[in-house]
């Protein structure tokens, strides 16, 4: 990568969006973090090239311009950095296609995103539905044992299961799905080359082999206090849905789901102990009008459900087809084959469907929704189906 010089600064134009992105990147690990807030309106290209006047401008005569503006000098003298494919992680830079539009509702959307993993796993992850699931480093057996069940119930229904990689919680749910051969993607507060928490280093690898791993920081960026609220909005922003399994009324799993109930996101809590303690955040949570998880297959159900439109075109994959592999949906669930089975006599109605296959009005219900993403079923009616 060659250096960059802007314009506004005496530097000749940058070669490409990449390359600005790219440096935008590193200056915010430096404190010109604020430069992220134009990119909402800008392209860093406009950015990057953009003049003082310009920035303070842009701004409104936001603090952080001179910095930035000393900073960007800075960094146009530095040695060219190493190519990113020698470290084995890629680029995505904003602007492209691949930038998800999702960060773009962000206050602060950042230059790009790192990637390092499994290419298999980094393609489907644009593709399947995608839930958060976080919590508490200092996990309670009742919390670990319901992020194993959460994580699973998710995987086997062919959604990514997203979470920060940290102590407790999130590890067990990246290794529960993992354990279910399910989708998983860890989003990281320091480089995604960065091992972090040591204990973690043996997940961390099977993440970029079997899954994968996304941060905005550059790579070798290391983790620092004001890094882990950054990550919490993306792990909010790149989610149809935020999980809370376990958490205190002060924690960075609450920021999260703050910040996805700022940007229109579903989210939900698992009850726990009145009377404070690890699950006291959860609680709250319930009581400010997140939704209950009563059980891991009811939850996913009720997420599939209310972010269907949301989701649109990112359908789940089940039993390993993110990978490619084939599987039919009437073999990945009881219940959708019961419903197969009920509707090979012709369209009925969901009520019909129910008491044919032997379920409850809302098992019925779900199971046609999972059959209708997955083109088994369509619509042929108000509240009527038909076999595809």
């Amino acid at each position: 990568m060659s250096a960059l010089r802007p314009p506004g600064a005496g530097c000749a134009r940058p070669g490409a969006t990449e390359d600005a992105a790219l440096r935008l990147s590193i200056l915010t690990t430096r404190g010109a973090k604020g430069v992220l807030e134009l990119l909402r309106e800008r392209t860093v290209l406009e950015v990057w090239e953009a003049s003082r006047a310009e920035l303070v401008r842009w701004s409104n005569g936001r603090p952080w311009v001179n910095r930035f503006i000393v900073l960007r000098d800075e960094l146009c003298k530095a040695e060219a950095q190493p190519p990113l494919s020698a470290l084995g992680c890629s680029f995505v830079p904003h602007g492209s296609r691949a930038y998800s539009p999702r960060l773009l509702e962000l206050d602060a959307p950042p230059a790009g995103l790192y990637l390092l993993g499994d290419p298999v796993a980094l393609v489907a992850f644009h593709e399947v539905p995608r839930v958060t699931i976080v919590g508490t480093r200092k996990a309670s057996a009742y919390g670990l044992t319901a992020a194993t069940a959460l994580a699973v119930a998710f995987a086997q229904r062919g959604v990514c299961v997203l979470s920060g990689l940290a102590l407790g919680i999130d590890g067990r749910v990246h290794r529960a799905t993992l354990e279910r051969k399910g989708l998983t993607v860890g989003v990281l507060g320091c480089g995604v080359d960065v091992v972090y928490p040591r204990r973690h280093r043996d997940l961390h690898q099977r993440l970029a082999r079997e899954g994968g791993l996304i941060s905005e920081y550059p790579p070798g960026a290391p983790p620092a206090p004001w890094t882990f609220p950054e990550r919490n909005r993306l792990l909010a922003a790149l989610s149809d849905a935020v999980v809370v399994v376990e958490a205190p009324e002060r924690s960075g799993a609450l920021i999260t789901a703050e910040m996805a109930m700022e940007l229109g996101r579903e989210v939900f809590a698992v009850p726990g102990p009145i009377g404070g303690g690890e699950s006291a955040g959860c609680n709250r949570l319930i009581y400010d009008g997140a939704g209950i998880c009563l059980d891991a297959e009811s939850l996913v159900e009720d997420f599939l459900r209310l972010t269907r439109m949301e989701r649109r075109a990112r359908k789940p994959r089940v039993d390993g087809r993110w990978r490619g592999e084939q599987a039919s949906a009437e073999s990945s669930d009881p219940a959708r084959s019961s419903v197969l089975e009920a509707l090979r006599g012709g369209a009925q109605r969901v009520e019909d469907v129910a008491r044919s296959a032997g379920l409850s009005l809302r098992e019925a219900s779900a199971a046609l929704s999972l059959l209708e993403l997955d083109a088994s079923v369509r619509r042929c009616g108000p509240g009527a189906y038909v076999l595809r």
